[in-house]
């Protein structure tokens, strides 16, 4: 019990103590105006940004104004949320955290866009997966011919769309007029249909923020601090408004990011961007480099393989090891060796590791194929993470996962929190505005949550009562969750008495929030923010990566960073695992030898 008169410290003031002994974190911590943070691999970004943001909202913002925080994908967003939670920080009270375009769409688009004078549809509603392809599928077709590949248009539409921003220039249709052309058929269509996409929701909140004062003025009165996580990641657009909002009207800035760790320059990712702005008269530059997760081995095999020198240090005292396997009969043989020898051994070497501490990572969702039929053969508990896994990963399946965990024993260990499920199910509620309404939907969650408390109860069974109590009904009213629909179908389906997941329970699809007994199967790409005791990458053959359509210095380089990012997930172990050989989506075998990413780390381990 406190003394009589004591005050009790906000946990934000409490975390940061542990900042102080580190002189970048504190320096970033102390900012008080436009703040940049270049941010290495394992250097606590992650627990600087949300301490400082902890700060700024009870120090800086006084209610009921807030702060605005965006990141670059629905994970990266759940984790803040997480993070911000555990200091006191709730989403949707004062601070608003997600994606760029559920920032434009939410805060730009929806409030000011008709206010403007833009003839958008009213309601406008987001459209589902089925209905962008239909778009792209008449809009290719009316514009160059019945005989075309709609997928492959829009893939290099979608590129060009993230880079081609202002449709007044002579750019717009000069660098590629049969695109933009199936572009605006593409957009036509979807607006008269009442319908808007990601990409047309950032395109529009751009032009209003930069065409209109008052819009720039509204939005800095209701969120005076703009924080933008991973922003190398987020492309021009952002790059856009983050220059008209904070250095033209002034919202202050904190964006913190890793050039070094750019890796999706397929959606129009530029790592100059973030050099740029760092640059930018006004705003203040924080290196962080002390590595709080890698030990001197594994950071020296990753600067080589980033082909510079950083000048990172290990905060850690164990050196880390790093080892290259050979096996000769191709991914098959990886994927059993892995099974067999390297996750057993890995298992054995420390005592108290579990199957979580484990990631296996791969280029493509192909190769993931293979080591996820070895791990299903033995029968082992797996979080896979690419365009294989059997349901998507979307906001309302990320917190359904949260539930299950919640009702597999969550409940008694308090993680997670009820009262941050309620908080997330009312935020899916839009349209229900009164407290009268509110307390329903949370009477109608809290019911369902306590009386299916059965960990071992089969995830259909748990889905089918939850969308029966309330879900299915928030989504067919929610208009931001429409494609939200497909998404739990899909769970449905895969969990069915036929499905390919039938006799997952609820206490294994709450695991796959992240758990212990889960091994990790993703994609280089999937895995970038996380980090694992032990990491093993496979398939590392030249001509997968790099990747043999790599024959630009730009391109060459993406790869390499893509080869750092996967070394720097792992705090102990990384494996190498390699045959020399690969067999192409056709049948064709390469023989090309290992990555040259692997002859490069060895031979400067060696020489060390």
């Amino acid at each position: 019990m406190s003394p009589v008169g004591a005050t009790v410290k906000p946990a934000y003031i409490l975390a940061a103590e542990d900042l102080r002994k580190n002189k970048g974190q504190w320096k970033a911590y102390e900012s008080t105006g436009n703040c940049v943070i270049l941010a290495g691999p394992g250097s606590g970004k992650t627990k600087t940004l949300t301490i400082k943001v902890a700060r700024m909202l009870t120090e800086d913002v006084q209610p009921p104004r807030g702060l605005a925080c965006i990141t670059y994908n629905n994970q990266c967003a759940r984790e803040l949320r997480r993070r911000l939670g555990a200091l006191g920080v709730e989403d949707g009270r004062r601070a608003a955290i997600g994606t760029l375009h559920s920032f434009c769409l939410k805060h730009i688009v929806l409030p000011y866009a008709r206010i403007a004078g833009m003839s958008l549809p009213d309601p406008l509603r987001v459209a589902t997966t089925e209905e962008r392809e239909a778009s792209w599928t008449a809009a290719v077709e009316n514009v160059v011919g019945a005989d075309e590949n709609p997928r492959d248009w829009m893939f290099r539409c979608d590129f060009y769309r993230r880079t081609h921003l202002d449709r007044d220039k002579p750019e717009w249709r000069g660098d590629y007029e049969s695109a933009a052309r199936v572009i605006e058929e593409y957009e036509s269509r979807l607006l008269n249909s009442g319908l808007i996409d990601f990409e047309l929701m950032v395109l529009v909140g751009l032009q209003l923020a930069e065409r209109h004062a008052w819009i720039r003025k509204a939005l800095r009165a209701r969120f005076p601090v703009l924080v933008v996580d991973e922003y190398q990641d987020l492309g021009r657009a952002l790059h856009r408004i983050v220059l008209c909002l904070c250095l033209t009207a002034r919202m202050r800035l904190l964006a913190v990011g890793d050039p070094d760790q750019s890796i999706y320059g397929f959606t129009g990712a530029e790592p100059a961007l973030l050099q740029d702005l760092a640059k930018q008269d006004g705003v203040e530059t924080v290196r962080l480099q002390l590595n709080y997760r890698c030990g001197p081995t594994i950071i020296r095999a990753s600067e080589v393989a980033l082909g510079e020198a950083r000048g990172f240090k290990s905060g850690v005292e164990e050196v880390g090891t790093l080892d290259v396997h050979n096996r000769p009969q191709g991914v098959d043989d990886q994927a059993t060796f892995i099974c067999d020898s390297i996750i057993p051994g890995a298992l054995n070497r420390r005592k108290g590791r579990q199957m979580g501490d484990i990631a296996v990572l791969y280029r493509t969702q192909y190769d993931g194929n293979e080591i996820a039929a070895a791990v299903e053969t033995r029968g082992w508990d797996f979080l896979r993470i690419d365009q294989g896994n059997p349901y998507p990963r979307s906001p309302v399946v990320f917190w359904l996962e949260d539930c299950a965990a919640w009702c597999g024993g969550g409940w008694q260990s308090g993680e997670p929190r009820l009262s941050d499920l309620i908080r997330a199910w009312q935020n899916f509620n839009e349209t229900i505005t009164t407290d009268a309404g509110r307390r329903v939907l949370q009477r109608d969650l809290v019911k369902f949550l306590h009386s299916h408390r059965i960990p071992e109860q089969p995830l259909r069974d748990w889905l089918t009562h939850l969308r029966g109590a309330c879900l299915d009904s928030c989504l067919v009213r929610e208009p931001r969750l429409r494609d939200e629909t497909q998404a739990v179908m899909k769970l449905a389906e895969v969990c069915a008495r036929d499905g390919r997941l039938a006799g997952l329970t609820v206490s294994a699809f709450g695991g796959q929030g992240g758990s212990g007994t889960h091994l990790n199967l993703m994609t280089l790409h999937s895995a970038k923010g996380l980090e694992f005791d032990v990491v093993v990458m496979m398939v590392l053959e030249e001509g997968k990566l790099p990747d043999y359509r790599s024959k630009t210095d730009g391109k060459l380089r993406e790869d390499r960073r893509l080869f750092y990012v996967g070394l720097t997930r792992a705090r102990h172990e990384v494996h190498l695992v390699h045959s020399g050989w690969y067999r192409t989506p056709y049948g064709t075998v390469k023989r090309n030898g290992p990555s040259r990413f692997i002859s490069e780390v060895q031979q400067a381990l060696i020489d060390t």
